[in-house]
């Protein structure tokens, strides 16, 4: 009977010290940060997001330049550190709250390099003892700067205003000569990345001299200067000579622009262009004119007027008007057509860039084709006597040369344009940061790219290895159209069932397909689910199998009574 009693004991302690092989371990819980935007000048502002604190329990924001792990000690391995808030969890543990980059820690300025945001809790008792919680990467980056394009023009210019560094989603005054305040035709604030994309128009009474533009956005200020070139210049007319009546194209440049223009003959008369009634955007004339009919065999005055600014440039008449003969019995010889030729102006060399293509010697009254590398990109008229003024604006191609023609399907001529080369600005990552563990969602965020020759693209790349070599790539995305890219379900699974250890680049690539530089390899992690495994899996084991045995035994010995 005794050993009976105790079988059934040593019998139940084993059914449950069995029962723990089948337990399912649930995953450990922690406490989780994130940090947005991830950089940011000095004074700018950044948002904190944590999550998996205890409920209602304040939590210590500390501001380091010393680096740390999960689990070390402020006060004994961060020693240099301010305190940047102690915000208080929520019912669900968790709190969100806005704080600004410190430009001191214990009186050491805070410079452009990689800083770290650490939680704690506050209330541990031994003030040098705090363990670590969370660790993320901030980076403090350089002062607010900006660049002008272009950098010299004709009063009334318009300027694209580039810059960076500024205060993320933030108001911006622009200042010209810090005494006029200037109203953006675009872009009134920054980007939520602290980017600056705006255009602004030089004052049509500007002199002609270097003048400073300032671009301030709450406490990110900066500036540049623009020197206003000699208002307005003439080309030669074209043709330059002919008989009274001819047709001429007028082209300038540096004019106020999109302005009413005002075109005379000698000072005396006043010519009604056939077209270019006013100037371009950019502060171009193309226009066509008529010669008098009267007009005596001698050089004569034209005047062009816009606004303030006049110009003049001479056209010499050689002949009467040409008139036509009286009908003969005999047919009129027909003299062949000749080839045409073509003149180009442009208000730049990138891809959106205005051009001006002016003909002559083409088909009277007849129509002309242009085309752009073979592609058309725009039909005209052309005159009475021959000539044709045509704009469009450069179409998406690779930088370099292309060729331009101009046909009326008997005469036709070629100019060459050449796309420019310069290569965008590498892109600042920003998410992830180095070091930084993904858990769930994978996103890749860098900084907008701005560029003369639009819309900037993005390649991203992610490998398993720091040099990036063919065999380690497991992402490679090409044309990206935003600056961020979430990784699709498949492309996430990829990541989570190789090395835990990553790396990512990107680069921006203009419309005229230059590419940046690739930026440096951003290490990252990617986060397996919680698991015991390993010695810990078998002590879990062991030490659990030990509770149940000492429990079953117990059981067993009371139940062991009653039989």
């Amino acid at each position: 009977m005794k050993h009976k009693k105790i079988f059934r004991i040593l019998g139940i302690a084993l059914i449950l010290s069995l029962l723990l092989l089948v337990v399912p371990v649930s995953p450990a819980m922690g406490s989780a940060v994130i940090v947005y935007p991830a950089t940011g000048i000095v004074g700018s502002s950044f948002t904190i997001i944590g999550s998996g604190f205890t409920a209602l329990q304040p939590v210590q924001l500390i501001f380091s330049n010393q680096p740390a792990n999960i689990g070390q000690l402020i006060g004994t391995t961060v020693t240099n550190y301010v305190t940047l808030l102690i915000p208080t969890a929520d019912t669900t543990a968790a709190f969100t709250v806005t704080v600004t980059v410190p430009s001191t820690i214990n009186t050491v300025s805070v410079t452009p390099s990689t800083y770290y945001i650490y939680t704690v809790i506050p209330t541990a008792p031994n003030p040098n003892n705090i363990t670590i919680l969370t660790v993320s990467a901030f980076i403090v980056t350089g002062t607010a700067a900006i660049v002008l394009s272009p950098t010299t023009g004709a009063a009334g210019s318009p300027v694209t205003i580039t810059g960076s560094n500024f205060p993320a989603s933030t108001q911006l005054v622009f200042q010209y000569d810090t005494t006029t305040t200037l109203t953006p035709t675009s872009g009134f604030t920054t980007l939520s990345t602290g980017l600056v994309a705006s255009t602004i128009t030089i004052p049509s009474n500007a002199t002609v001299t270097t003048h400073t533009i300032t671009v301030t956005a709450g406490t990110g200020t900066a500036s540049a200067t623009f020197t206003v070139t000699a208002s307005g210049a003439l080309d030669p007319p074209y043709p330059t000579s002919g008989p009274a009546g001819t047709d001429v194209m007028i082209t300038g440049s540096n004019f106020p622009a999109s302005t009413q223009l005002v075109f005379q003959f000698d000072t005396t008369t006043t010519l009604t262009p056939k077209s270019g009634f006013s100037t371009l955007s950019t502060g171009q004339v193309a226009s066509t004119i008529t010669i008098p009919s009267n007009a005596t065999v001698t050089t004569h005055t034209i005047t062009v007027t816009a606004g303030t600014t006049t110009k003049t440039a001479t056209f010499t008449v050689t002949a009467p008007p040409t008139t036509t003969p009286p009908p003969t019995t005999t047919p009129p010889t027909t003299t062949p057509p000749s080839t045409g030729s073509l003149s180009i102006s442009a208000n730049g060399d990138a891809i959106g860039s205005l051009i001006g293509i002016g003909g002559a010697g083409f088909k009277h009254s007849g129509n002309v084709t242009v085309t752009y590398d073979g592609l058309k990109v725009k039909d005209g008229t052309i005159d009475a006597s021959g000539y044709f003024v045509i704009t469009f604006q450069v179409p998406a191609s690779k930088h370099g040369a292309h060729t331009i023609t101009a046909t009326d399907g008997i005469n036709s001529s070629n100019i060459t344009f050449t796309v420019e080369s310069t290569s965008p600005q590498i892109p600042f990552p920003l998410k992830p940061g180095m070091g930084a563990s993904i858990k769930s969602t994978y996103l890749f965020d860098w900084n907008d790219v701005t560029d003369a020759s639009t819309p900037v693209t993005y390649d991203l790349q992610i490998a398993t290895s720091s040099d990036f070599a063919a065999s380690s790539i497991v992402v490679d995305k090409t044309g990206l159209a935003q600056s961020e890219y979430t990784l699709s379900e498949t492309e996430g699974l990829r990541l989570s069932t190789q090395v835990p250890t990553y790396y990512w680049r990107e680069r921006g690539v203009d419309a005229a397909s230059n590419a940046s530089s690739w930026t440096g390899a951003g290490e990252f992690s990617v986060s397996q689910p919680f698991k015991f495994s390993g010695w810990l899996l078998y002590a879990s084991i062991g030490v659990g199998a030990l509770l149940f045995f000492l429990f079953g035994l117990w059981i067993g010995r009371r139940t062991a009574f009653y039989y």
